[in-house]
């Protein structure tokens, strides 16, 4: 008996399916409830633009809704056969037992060179009463109005006719952009000066060369070798830095003024070793290979002396 139902529903579907939805009767509102969530946007639509609606209905018994009348993907509303640029592109539909919830998305392929209005027709879904399958009815969705505007204004149009006697001229804010440049001025200058003094290993400023540059500085230009007087120069340098006679006995009175010396640790006890195979004990020549060890031993004191960072790379030790 239920499938005999079945069957004669489904006919009585199939023979109504291509009879246009607007000869059906109405159905009683006491049976269905509508509620539609239309777009804020009514205005400005241009070609492309997508219109999006919410639609959701509730049959009560004893009537269900036929989903081969709700819309289809593609279809492109008419009106009195013309067809008017709004195409549906997407239908997300969610039933649950008889509340039906229906998300339509559709999209405007229409312009014109003035403002005009359009609009989504009105749809019509209908139901089958599931004790009668003869009897059909319909349920009205009303239409959605809005209004396509240009793309760009159509012919000439004079700007000083057009201003209103009531609204200024468009001016745009300039305080974010004045804050913005002085901010990137700022940041350039921390920038440039970070830099420059990282990068500026041989500090060309006054009042930053302190110790050990000029010493560097004097002694590369030299092309005669002077180990012994580099040796005592550098001596002097390492005494002022603690403020008193550095030994290898006494290196910690160094790292105590400057941290930074423990870098060089090892290079500094080599340097004793020079000095005092050179001075005192007479066991080293003037060798060019110690003279330029002392050299990059001088600008590594420097470096320490500005607290900059050593790579561990570029201590070299000589044997002595």
């Amino acid at each position: 008996m239920h499938r005999l139902v079945f069957l004669l529903i489904i006919l009585n579907v199939n023979l109504f399916a291509f009879e246009d939805p607007k000869n059906f009767p109405d159905l009683n509102e006491k049976y269905f409830k509508l509620s539609i969530t239309e777009p804020d946007q009514k205005v400005g639509y241009h070609v492309g633009d997508i219109i999006k609606r919410q639609i959701n209905l509730i049959v009560n018994e004893p009537y269900s809704l036929i989903e081969e009348s709700l819309p289809i993907v593609g279809y492109e509303k008419r009106y009195r056969g013309q067809l008017l640029g709004i195409t549906l592109q997407e239908v997300k539909k969610t039933n649950q037992n008889n509340i039906h919830k229906l998300d339509l998305t559709y999209q405007i392929f229409t312009n014109n060179v003035v403002a005009k209005p359009a609009f989504i027709t009105a749809d019509y879904y209908r139901v089958i009463n599931k004790n009668k399958p003869e009897e059909i009815l319909k349920i009205r969705v009303p239409e959605l109005t809005i209004a396509v505007s240009p793309i760009a204004i159509f012919g000439d149009i004079k700007v000083e006719e057009d201003m209103s006697d009531f609204r200024g001229p468009l001016l745009m804010n300039k305080e974010k952009y004045k804050e913005l440049i002085i901010e990137s001025i700022l940041m350039a200058i921390i920038s440039i000066i970070f830099l420059f003094y990282v990068y500026t290993r041989f500090t060309i400023l006054p009042g930053f060369k302190k110790i050990f540059l000029p010493v560097y500085k004097k002694y590369k230009k030299r092309s005669n070798i002077e180990t012994d007087k580099l040796i005592i120069e550098l001596h002097q340098g390492l005494n002022k830095i603690s403020n008193s006679s550095i030994f290898e006995k006494n290196l910690n009175d160094l790292y105590k003024q400057n941290p930074s010396f423990k870098n060089i640790d090892t290079e500094l006890k080599v340097f004793f070793k020079i000095s005092n195979n050179m001075l005192f004990n007479k066991a080293l020549k003037n060798d060019g290979e110690i003279f330029s060890w002392l050299l990059k031993f001088c600008f590594h004191c420097h470096l320490c002396e500005k607290k900059l960072p050593i790579k561990s790379a570029d201590i070299n030790l000589i044997k002595i």
